[in-house]
C-alpha cells in the first residue's frame, strides 16, 4: 500500500463519494478550487495493484467553511475506506498521515466530527465509534455529531461549535432556506433535491432563498454551514433530504399556518 498526497491533478481517482454514487461536477469543482486555494489538504492510498483503496480529506480551520473553530486546529472533514479493505489498516495509516501532515504544518490540534447512528439508516462515513475506541476525548455536541479532537499543543483549548447566529423570519409566503456549502455530496445533492421538489409542486406560496455558505466568513456569520429551513424552523441538517422529508416538511408548515390564521 502507497499513501498519496492529493492534489488538483489526480482529484477525481482518489476521492469519491462514499455512498457509491457518482461525484457531480459541481462537487469535484469547488474541492478542486478549495485545493488549489491551499484550503484543504488530502491523501487516498493506493493498492499493489494500483487501485484507490480510500482517502481522507482534512482543512485548516481558519480558513474553513465549517462552522467549527480553534485556534489553529485541523479539522478532518471526511475519512473513507471502500468494505472490501477495511480493518486491514488503511485507515489507521490514512489517519495518522493526515495527524503527521497538520503536525507539519504547524497546527495546534486536529478535530472530527463523529455521527451518531441515524434512526433513518445507516451513515456511509464517520461514526463517532470510530473516534471512541482511538481514545481521542470530546468536546461539543450539534445535531448529529460530536466534536472528537487530538492535541499537539498542551495547553490549545478544545474545539466547539460557532455560535448559531441564523434565524430566517416567514414572511407571507412559506420561506425556504437552503445553506449550501458543497463540501460534501451529501450537500449538494439535498440542494438539488429541494428544488427538484420545489419545481413539480405549486410554487405560489413558497420563496426559496439560497445562501452560498462556501466561504469561512459566510459560515461563521451564520454559524452554520449546511441546513434546510422550512418556515424558519431548522428541518434538516447534516446528511441527506429525500423528496418525502421536503415535502412531508412544507405539509407540516402549511398545515401550522393554518392552525395560526383560524378565528
Amino acid at each position: 500500500m502507497k499513501i498519496e498526497r492529493l492534489s488538483t491533478a489526480n482529484l477525481r481517482e482518489g476521492v469519491f463519494c462514499v455512498t457509491g454514487r457518482p461525484g457531480s461536477d459541481e462537487w469535484y469543482e469547488q474541492l478542486d478550487a478549495w485545493l488549489d486555494g491551499k484550503v484543504l489538504r488530502g491523501n487516498f492510498a493506493r493498492g499493489d495493484d494500483g487501485e484507490v483503496l480510500g482517502f481522507v480529506l482534512y482543512l485548516d480551520l481558519e480558513k474553513a467553511p465549517v462552522e467549527i473553530e480553534g485556534g489553529g486546529y485541523y479539522l478532518m472533514q471526511c475519512l473513507y475506506v471502500k468494505p472490501h479493505y477495511q480493518g486491514q489498516g488503511v485507515g489507521k495509516a490514512l489517519i495518522e498521515t493526515a495527524l503527521a501532515d497538520a503536525r507539519t504544518c504547524g497546527a495546534a490540534g486536529f478535530v472530527c466530527e463523529g455521527f451518531r447512528p441515524d434512526p433513518r439508516g445507516p451513515r456511509e462515513f464517520l461514526p463517532e465509534t470510530f473516534f471512541q475506541h482511538r481514545g481521542m476525548p470530546d468536546a461539543e455536541s450539534r445535531g448529529p455529531a460530536t466534536l472528537y479532537y487530538t492535541l499537539f499543543e498542551p495547553s490549545a483549548p478544545p474545539p466547539r461549535y460557532v455560535p448559531l447566529n441564523f434565524n430566517p423570519r416567514p414572511g407571507k409566503r412559506i420561506r425556504i432556506d437552503i445553506l449550501d456549502c458543497k463540501r460534501c455530496y451529501y450537500n449538494v445533492r439535498s440542494r438539488n433535491i429541494v428544488q427538484s421538489v420545489l419545481s413539480e409542486i405549486e410554487k405560489q406560496g413558497v420563496s426559496v432563498h439560497w445562501h452560498d455558505q462556501t466561504t469561512r466568513q459566510a459560515v461563521v456569520d451564520k454559524g452554520m454551514s449546511s441546513g434546510v429551513f422550512v418556515d424558519g424552523k431548522l428541518t434538516f441538517f447534516q446528511g441527506p433530504v429525500s423528496e418525502e422529508d421536503i415535502l412531508n416538511a412544507l405539509e407540516v408548515a402549511i398545515a401550522a399556518r393554518g392552525e395560526a390564521n383560524k378565528p
